[in-house]
Order: structure tokens, then sequence, then C-alpha cells
């Protein structure tokens, strides 16, 4: 079975969590990943250079939106697709993309 891999960017909010939970009752499991923009970072303090630094972490800023990726095999991604269009209502719910690409050269037990 070929595989394809599916990347998923998420606005953080409560309803992105759902959208996760609904993913994992459906049978799906990726990594997740918190991101923030380049546009936040150099405009929230443009004096500050750094990406990650103490105050990120003490005050939890970390999380801005968050970049979830699957490997799922070929047959299962409009499966996926569909559930995060569900609940994203098509991206308007949540702020965020989605995108896939076959894997030609995938080796793994995922």
């Amino acid at each position: 079975m070929n595989k394809v891999e599916l990347s998923l960017v998420l606005k953080n909010s409560d309803k992105a969590f759902y959208t996760l939970e609904e993913l994992k009752r459906e049978g799906f499991n990726g990594t997740v990943i918190s991101t923030e923009s380049l546009r936040h970072v150099i405009e929230d303090d443009p004096q500050e250079h750094h990406f990650l630094n103490l105050r990120h972490i003490e005050e939890r800023e970390l999380m801005q939106s968050i970049l979830v990726i699957f490997i799922v095999d070929e047959d299962k991604l409009e499966t996926i697709k569909n559930v995060i269009r569900n609940y994203t209502d098509n991206f308007k719910a949540i702020k965020g993309c989605m995108y896939s690409r076959p894997m030609s050269d995938y080796e793994g037990s995922i």
C-alpha cells in the first residue's frame, strides 16, 4: 500500500483540539508540533531576535498554531481530509490549511 503525507496547520484554539480528538477517534495518529508564524515572531517584538527563549517557556507563548504531520495509506487520504473539512467547516471555523503529497521512498513501521 502506498503512503501519503498529509500536513495540517491549524490556528490554536479549542476547536483545533476538538478536531484532533476526532481524528484520533477515527483511528488516525500523527506528530503534533507547536508553531509560530515568522510574521508574528518578528512583529511581536522586533528587538528580540531569538526564536525561543525562557520568556516563551515561562509565559507559554509557544503555541500560536499547530502543525500535524500524518502518514496514511493512500486509500485513507480522502477519509482524513473529510474529517478535517467537517470539523474546520472547510477552514472557516478554524483558520488553517492542509496539503498532501505521495511518499515515493517510505520506510518504517508507522
